[in-house]
């Protein structure tokens, strides 16, 4: 089975979240390598790189510079050995599915433009959403795929 998997929980592969032991195990039941489009890349680097600097709620930065090498690391070597790789994909076609499920949900629905964004990958042949957000998975639900949902 072919999932496609959004930045948040590609994430959690890399740097460690709470629910990053369940994001593993959900990885499981899904065909290798994982596919990333190149959204999902930079998504998850920008993510990393801003909680360098980016104050949790005792003041200091999310994530340690430490932390973050080595994280990035992980998903350098995710690429090198091809467990993780970039998905090939026309992007005008995926700038035209997401545009499409505007049209169709953009005024009855809570829907973020990212979230357009990783639920048009969804015409690209995957079987699956996973997600780590509850608004993206109801989202992938309404639009009429199989959705799971990571929960906290």
């Amino acid at each position: 089975m072919r999932g496609y998997f959004d930045s948040g929980f590609l994430f959690k592969l890399y740097w460690r979240e709470p629910n990053s032991g369940a994001a593993l195990a959900t990885l499981r039941k899904f065909h290798p390598p994982v596919l990333m489009s190149r959204f999902n890349e930079i998504e998850i680097l920008h993510v990393a790189r801003r909680k360098t600097w980016l104050a949790g709620p005792g003041g200091l930065p999310q994530m340690t510079l430490a932390q973050f090498q080595a994280g990035l690391s992980l998903f350098e070597n995710g690429l090198q050995t091809g467990v993780l790789a970039r998905l090939e994909v026309d992007y005008d076609e995926v700038f035209d599915a997401a545009s499409e499920l505007s049209r169709r949900f953009g005024q009855t629905m809570p829907v973020k433009t990212a979230d357009l964004l990783h639920v048009a990958m969804m015409e690209f042949g995957f079987d699956e959403f996973v997600t780590a957000d509850k608004q993206q998975h109801d989202f992938a639900v309404r639009a009429g795929y199989v959705a799971t949902f990571l929960s906290s």
